[in-house]
């Protein structure tokens, strides 16, 4: 088997519009710089890890041995000492795009390696928009029909039309731009009336992907996603569940780490656990009907929310992502490196001022020393990426 080639690739929603010409914007950029190395975290023994950051040699030899990822760093200074010395690999960007495979072409010509690249389809592009995702919601709802759902998000591609639909649903709503994740592209409308600014949001979110998506916002409870797998035959293989929190603004804030059946009570308890496998069921036939095509892993991003009535009910399709997810390196993290006994968090925190970020990650490891138990992390602080004074974003677990 043909060791991977990791490739860190935020933003990867725009990427897959825009073609292999997308530029990301400068918050990405430092992101995809400053976290390159977040997947040594989930890559497999012997894979290889790109970075162009110019990272401490010793991150990885600095870490305690128990939890050394037995992974390459392939980057700019050690590609130019081995390049000779590198087998065939396979790309494995965090999502495929365009853009992807011309970061992979490039780094063969640059560095005389062989790369054996994923084949693109057109159809990618349409799977990775959130009308795509909607259709998997449908196909949930008709799989489901005895359970009650919320109505499905509805695409405008005309201001006066948005306005109309506005005056008649004058509840909170959220407005989606369809190649957005992670909180990300969204507009909360409180009253149905537009401000001037929604109006220009909006009007910019139809000039650059002619579409965006209107729902009601729900009262939101417990945030989860079913993490999937589909191999190049069709077949889909349930990975695991997700259990992340967000803003009020539905902003990512990090996934729950723990046990799988400790992560799926949290969910069933509000909705009982035969509504959970009903609805995991019926996800894993829906995406393998409405992605067939498609092989990688994605993401089925849920929630369980309160009625007008008071009463728990379930979402089980808010957005799907068509890519590697912060929560299956959630699930990654915890089988391979944390002890069963613990739970903890996984996240990313940005800081804006300099050396801001530093100085947290001091406070933490200060706070949380690191101790292992059968030679898995039992608790402590542990930063999964170098921080330096330069370093603005952090991508760290707590365990307790």
């Amino acid at each position: 088997m043909k060791p991977k080639l990791h490739y860190y690739n935020p933003g990867h929603e725009t990427a897959a519009l825009q073609g292999a010409n997308y530029t990301p914007p400068v918050n990405v950029r430092r992101m995809l710089s400053e976290l390159a190395l977040l997947p040594v975290w989930y890559a497999d023994k012997g894979d290889y890890v790109y970075t162009e950051q110019k990272a401490p040699r010793n991150f990885l030899s600095l870490l305690p041995e128990e939890i050394r990822p037995d992974v390459t760093i392939f980057s700019s200074e050690t590609s130019r000492l081995r390049t000779s010395s590198f087998p065939e690999m396979l790309a494995a960007p965090w999502g495929l795009s365009l853009q992807s495979i011309e970061f992979y072409t490039n780094l063969m010509n640059r560095y005389k390696v062989t790369i054996e690249l994923p084949v693109w389809k057109d159809d990618y592009v349409t799977l990775t928009g959130r009308q795509t995702g909607a259709a998997c919601f449908k196909k949930i709802r008709q799989l489901l029909p005895d359970v009650s759902f919320p109505s499905p998000p509805l695409f405008f591609s005309k201001l006066p039309d948005i306005e109309a639909w506005l005056y008649e649903h004058p509840e909170t709503s959220v407005v989606k731009t369809p190649y957005s994740s992670s909180g990300r592209g969204l507009l909360w409308l409180n009253d149905g009336i537009l401000k001037e600014k929604d109006r220009n949001w909006i009007k910019g979110a139809l000039r650059k992907q002619g579409s965006v998506s209107i729902e009601p916002a729900l009262d939101a409870s417990r945030n989860f996603a079913m993490e999937f797998f589909i191999d190049k035959q069709g077949n889909v293989r349930y990975e695991g569940l997700s259990v992340f929190d967000t803003s009020p603004k539905g902003a990512y804030r990090g996934n729950r780490l723990a046990v799988q059946d400790d992560l799926e009570n949290t969910v069933s308890f509000s909705i009982g656990k035969t509504r959970f496998q009903q609805v995991k069921e019926a996800a894993a036939e829906a995406v393998g009907e409405i992605y067939a095509g498609y092989s990688g892993y994605l993401g089925v991003d849920m929630l369980v929310y309160k009625t007008a009535k008071g009463t728990n009910a379930i979402h089980p399709c808010i957005e799907v992502n068509l890519r590697y997810t912060m929560g299956m390196a959630a699930i990654r993290l915890f089988e391979k490196y944390i002890h069963p006994d613990a739970h903890g968090v996984f996240d990313l925190l940005y800081e804006a001022e300099p050396e801001m970020a530093t100085q947290v990650h001091r406070k933490n490891k200060k706070e949380y020393p690191l101790t292992f138990k059968d030679g898995k992390l039992r608790c402590g602080y542990l930063s999964l990426c170098p921080v330096t004074k330069q370093t603005h974003y952090i991508a760290y677990l707590i365990i307790q």
